[in-house]
């Protein structure tokens, strides 16, 4: 049920995050403002949650059906997550924190995205090929077309710390 309780309260910081990022001022000149990113992570907020919340009562409807068909064994064996998977987010984002200003943002998105992706078991050229694509694809979105200023790094002509 933690999952279920862990659903509902993402589902609802999305909500707030909605309702406050609408708040924000809007320029009659600009398509969208400053509004618009904050609402598209409420909006995956809400949807990321409701999408863990029915899988966890899914999960517990199925656990009760097993238990009532005489087979308690199962019944109990709600599938394990590993606790180590829930410190990757956070170790990622510090990573990108400490790395970004000297490999460059695209450097260390891709080397977050081609880790995070072998330790879900995916074939090493798989994870190079996607890794190196969608990291190129994020930082020249935000880079060149939402002029978002990204660290360069030592791949578009940063330096290292201990070169002045």
């Amino acid at each position: 049920m933690r999952d279920f309780f862990a659903g509902i309260a993402f589902v609802i910081a999305g909500i707030v995050t909605i309702i406050t990022a609408q708040q924000f001022p809007t320029l009659p000149s600009l398509q969208y403002g400053p509004s618009l990113f904050p609402s598209l992570i409420g909006g995956g907020f809400c949807l990321g949650g409701a999408v863990l919340a029915l899988n966890a009562l899914w999960l517990r409807k199925k656990a009760v059906a097993q238990e009532a068909h005489g087979n308690p064994s199962l019944a109990g064996s709600l599938p394990e997550k590993k606790n180590w998977a829930m410190l990757l987010p956070p170790i990622s984002i510090v990573f990108y924190i400490l790395a970004s200003d000297y490999l460059g943002a695209m450097l260390t998105i891709m080397i977050i995205m081609f880790l995070l992706m072998l330790l879900r078991k995916t074939s090493p050229y798989i994870a190079l090929a996607t890794s190196l694509a969608v990291s190129s694809a994020i930082y020249f979105i935000f880079s060149r077309y939402l002029l978002v200023p990204l660290p360069q790094g030592l791949l578009l002509g940063g330096s290292l710390p201990w070169i002045s």
